[in-house]
């Protein structure tokens, strides 16, 4: 409770100006990472992240903003990179390690591949907040989990691709099997089925996040069976993908392409996801003592994603169509059965 005290006295001191410290993530990420301090009084967060911090644009949208949030508030931020989670033997020596030396107060994990191993390792630290940026149900103790609405997104992203499609044939293409993309899936399913009844949607998951070969030899088969509109959420394996949607004519929706040099010309619509205030809104609970290790959910309406339609993307008619749906979306009339 003292730690919890102390983090709450931080973030009055920092007039809560993190939203807006989180509009300019863009330049933070260009910031070395503080240097890791003694002083005893300091708050200690521990990251950690499946690749490179610089592999992926959800990497680098988790990254940012941890490090913004930790600058505003003082704390002392150490993080992993490449920390393994299938053998849970080597993830639990390597941050059990970091947890005793430093002190940790605060373990976030990056993706829904830590659900698992956090949910072990939590039950051996009782006083430190454990948090994974994914959808889960937590502990109901020192363990939850922050997510986007991906059934949300993934009921406009299907809407969007039942507009564009001309074969009735959309496809969807995940890094992994892992809750958050099957219900992201799911809300494709149902939106694009609300445009078009006779709509089929071909869904694919990776074994792995950087498995490219596997990419694309889901691409040229989902190409194989006529599908004309993707969603991809595979990154860092998808970078191979888009080229050849583009070369073919394939009409692409794809996650966080801001953080691409050259998006694909095809692109039909970004999915654009604001990490920092996501994580902005799970360390206010911790900071207010409400952390309840349960799921926190956030959506479009909560400012924390949205789906960016790329210009003349769709004729005038489909795009307001969608842009219909959104709003519906948006107010709450229209969402994706849990």
């Amino acid at each position: 409770m003292a730690a919890v005290c102390r983090l709450f006295y931080l973030l009055l001191l920092s007039t809560f100006v993190a939203l807006s410290g989180c509009d300019q993530s863009q330049s933070t990420s260009e910031k070395s990472p503080p240097q890791q301090t003694s002083v005893e009084d300091k708050q200690v967060l521990l990251a950690l992240f499946p690749q490179k911090v610089s592999d992926s644009g959800w990497n680098q949208a988790g990254f940012t903003g941890v490090q913004t949030l930790s600058n505003e508030l003082e704390l002392n931020f150490i993080y992993l990179e490449s920390v393994p989670f299938i053998d849970y033997e080597a993830f639990s020596a390597l941050v059990r390690q970091q947890i005793e030396v430093n002190n940790v107060d605060i373990v976030m994990a990056h993706g829904g591949q830590y659900i698992d191993p956090v949910s072990r390792l939590a039950r051996n630290f009782p006083r430190v907040n454990f948090i994974v940026n994914t959808n889960c149900p937590g502990n109901n103790a020192n363990m939850g989990c922050l997510s986007f609405d991906w059934r949300e997104l993934g009921l406009l992203t299907g809407t969007l691709a039942a507009l564009k499609s001309e074969t009735g044939k959309i496809g969807f293409i995940g890094g992994m099997q892992l809750p958050i993309l099957e219900q992201m899936a799911t809300g494709m399913r149902v939106g694009a089925l609300d445009i078009n009844p006779d709509v089929q949607l071909f869904e694919h998951y990776l074994t792995s996040w950087t498995d490219e070969v596997q990419a694309m030899a889901i691409a040229e088969q989902m190409l194989a069976d006529g599908v004309d509109v993707i969603s991809v959420n595979a990154d860092p394996a998808s970078r191979v993908i888009y080229p050849l949607l583009e070369k073919k004519g394939v009409a692409v929706i794809g996650r966080q392409l801001e953080n691409y040099d050259s998006p694909p010309s095809t692109l039909l619509a970004n999915v654009q996801l604001y990490t920092p205030r996501l994580i902005q809104y799970g360390f206010n609970q911790i900071l207010k003592g409400r952390w309840q290790g349960k799921l926190y959910q956030f959506g479009i309406k909560d400012q924390v994603q949205e789906i960016h339609l790329e210009s003349k993307a769709l004729t005038p008619e489909q795009a307001q169509e969608f842009k219909q749906v959104y709003q519906k979306v948006v107010l709450g009339h229209l969402e994706v059965e849990r």
